[in-house]
């Protein structure tokens, strides 16, 4: 009898322990939510702003590799283009430390520490987009002199 109750009150806690996963969010997990919101929704924008331009210049990239006949003028803007992505590369700060940061914060609930990450991926996708502009308008003047 008692190995019976001993089992059953062991199976009633183990199958109430996946339940608390589902329980509501926290006050803190909403407090935490609200303090990096807009945070959140800047680096979303920067990520949208470098995938379109780098969905731009992916494009320029595939007429100039699709193209029959290569200006001497545009090889030489290729060539630039290839330099500057390599020195772009050298250049490029990581992101990785920052997201690491984010999800250690966010285990944490530190909304400030989670605040200062954000921040610098912001600037980093800040970077990176002037520098994918800068190789657009290479790309474009190539496109221009495909025509």
């Amino acid at each position: 009898m008692k190995k019976l109750l001993f089992i059953l009150s062991l199976a009633i806690c183990l199958l109430s322990v996946p339940l608390t996963g589902m329980a509501a969010q926290t006050e803190e997990q909403q407090e935490y939510e609200e303090a990096i919101a807009d945070n959140l929704k800047e680096m979303l924008k920067g990520s949208i702003a470098l995938d379109k331009i780098s969905a731009e210049n992916k494009s320029y990239q595939l007429k100039w590799l699709e193209a029959e006949q290569k200006p001497e003028d545009a090889r030489t803007i290729a060539e630039k283009i290839k330099a500057l992505e390599s020195e772009q590369k050298k250049d490029q700060e990581s992101m990785d430390p920052y997201n690491k940061a984010i999800k250690s914060c966010e285990k944490k609930l530190n909304a400030d520490g989670a605040n200062a990450a954000l921040e610098n991926v912001i600037r980093i996708q800040k970077d990176r987009i002037e520098d994918q502009e800068e190789l657009l308008k290479l790309w474009k003047k190539i496109d221009r002199l495909l025509k």
